[in-house]
């Protein structure tokens, strides 16, 4: 199965950034690994001969690191700035009729302000995501 990686986030936000870091995790593998500030319409042609799809971002809500299936149906509407990992999804299944697998690691962070470096919560959180997702894949 081929497997696509999306790490996304603005690594110049913090904790933001925190997909990146768990990117850099990851051992190699028969992936391709890729990072983005945001998703774009555009990506629905390069996710379409995807077998597997992982978005991986930081959650400004608090809680653990999560693991989810995604479904193209989860979050109805656009943002302006670029799409959520669902918007791309859906899009991708319209135009491409995509029918891999998509899943959503979600990291919780704490400071996404202006500057570098993750904060000690969210450094935590991309060891502990890592992991989960070196498990899976």
């Amino acid at each position: 199965m081929t497997t696509l990686i999306y790490a996304i986030g603005n690594p110049q936000r913090r904790d933001d950034g925190v997909a990146q870091r768990v990117a850099s995790l990851l051992p190699p593998g028969p992936w391709t690994l890729e990072f983005h500030r945001e998703l774009m319409p555009e990506m629905a042609e390069e996710v379409a001969p995807a077998g597997r799809v992982i978005f991986i971002d930081a959650d400004y809500l608090p809680g653990e690191v999560r693991l989810e299936p995604l479904k193209a149906s989860c979050c109805p509407g656009l943002l302006s700035h670029g799409l959520r990992p669902c918007d791309l999804l859906s899009l991708t299944r319209k135009l491409y009729g995509f029918s891999g697998e998509a899943w959503l690691c979600r990291i919780p962070g704490e400071d996404f302000g202006p500057g570098e470096g993750l904060s000690p919560r969210a450094e935590e959180n991309a060891l502990s995501a890592a992991r989960l997702l070196t498990e899976m894949l």
